[in-house]
């Protein structure tokens, strides 16, 4: 059997069922579920002797929409960590203003390199 990389599908909702294809392999499969439709391709690639992980990335308008929208967020918080860090706030307080984990602070500020409250 051949070893390939990651293949991620586009999975799309037709009435109540989800539909997806693997064009390179001529595969398409369908399930009422997003863990039947995985099932489904997997079977289709396993038929051909082709065994390789599958990502589903459901797709449609409205998908995309609050994709757009968690981005947004992330930005914002992002951006809402470093100021409030310039401005010497604890990682606590940030946690509290922004309602975070005192954890995502953390990550945000090591991502951003935003600098440390003077003590």
């Amino acid at each position: 059997m051949k070893k390939a990389k990651v293949i991620e599908c586009r999975a799309t909702r037709h009435a109540d069922t989800w539909l997806a294809s693997i064009p390179q392999h001529r595969i398409y499969g369908h399930g009422t579920t997003l863990r039947a439709l995985h099932s489904n391709l997997t079977q289709g690639l396993a038929l051909i002797g082709v065994t390789t992980e599958i990502t589903l990335v459901p797709v449609g308008p409205e998908l995309e929409r609050l994709r757009r929208a968690e981005a947004a967020y992330e930005a914002a918080l992002s951006d809402a960590v470093a100021a409030l860090a310039a401005h010497d706030c604890t990682p606590r307080d940030i946690a509290d203003a922004t309602r975070v984990k005192t954890k995502q602070v953390a990550a945000l500020r090591s991502k951003g390199k935003a600098p440390r409250p003077r003590k």
